[in-house]
């Protein structure tokens, strides 16, 4: 049994050998060759292979540098982004906001414009009412006027005492005499008095 597992040991020894001998002629000595030619070709056409080697592994490095870099950079401009979006929506904000503020302002011009248009007319109105009202008024008085005393005087008495004292205040002084003269002493003395508040 000894026999059997020794030569089984050597067989798989023998087996294990000839795999590494196989890769050593198929891969190995192929590749060492191959990076022989390669060498004597650089040597050749006056390429120094070693700086070469060199400036690519620090080309490597500065790359990964700069990509450390650059994304650094990324990030700050990534971070400023955001917050120049952010200001830029509250300066949108605001800007809406004032926009408002200016169309009720608009809003409240155009109000009070329309407001003083009809106050406007309104006055107008009420100076052309108070023209006719004078008008009015003073033909009134001047009926008073060509009236006899004695006529004037019980039509003036039934009146409000407002407009009485309107009349009588209008009149001129010597008709005002005469038609206070012909009223019952008591009514003469009332609008004495009232006419003289």
């Amino acid at each position: 049994m000894a026999k059997k597992n020794l030569k089984h040991t050597k067989a798989s020894e023998i087996k294990a050998a000839s795999t590494l001998q196989r890769l050593f002629y198929w891969v190995i000595i192929p590749l060492l060759f191959t990076t022989a030619v390669l060498l004597i070709i650089a040597h050749l056409l006056n390429v120094n292979v070693f700086e070469k080697a060199k400036e690519w592994t620090s080309g490597t490095a500065q790359s990964t540098n700069e990509k450390v870099l650059n994304e650094n950079d990324a990030k700050e401009n990534a971070k400023q982004t955001v917050e120049l979006k952010a200001q830029i929506k509250e300066k949108e904000a605001q800007i809406a906001q004032l926009q408002g503020q200016i169309e009720d302002s608009k809003n409240e011009k155009s109000k009070l414009v329309i407001e003083q248009d009809r106050l406007i007319a309104e006055i107008d109105k009420l100076e052309k009412g108070k023209v006719e009202t004078q008008k009015e008024f003073s033909s009134i008085v001047s009926t008073f006027e060509k009236m006899t005393p004695k006529a004037a005087a019980p039509v003036i008495i039934n009146m409000s005492d407002s407009e009485a004292i309107k009349i009588l205040a209008s009149l001129k002084p010597e008709t005002l005499a005469k038609v206070l003269e012909k009223m019952p002493a008591k009514d003469a003395a009332r609008y004495t008095v009232l006419l003289a508040k």
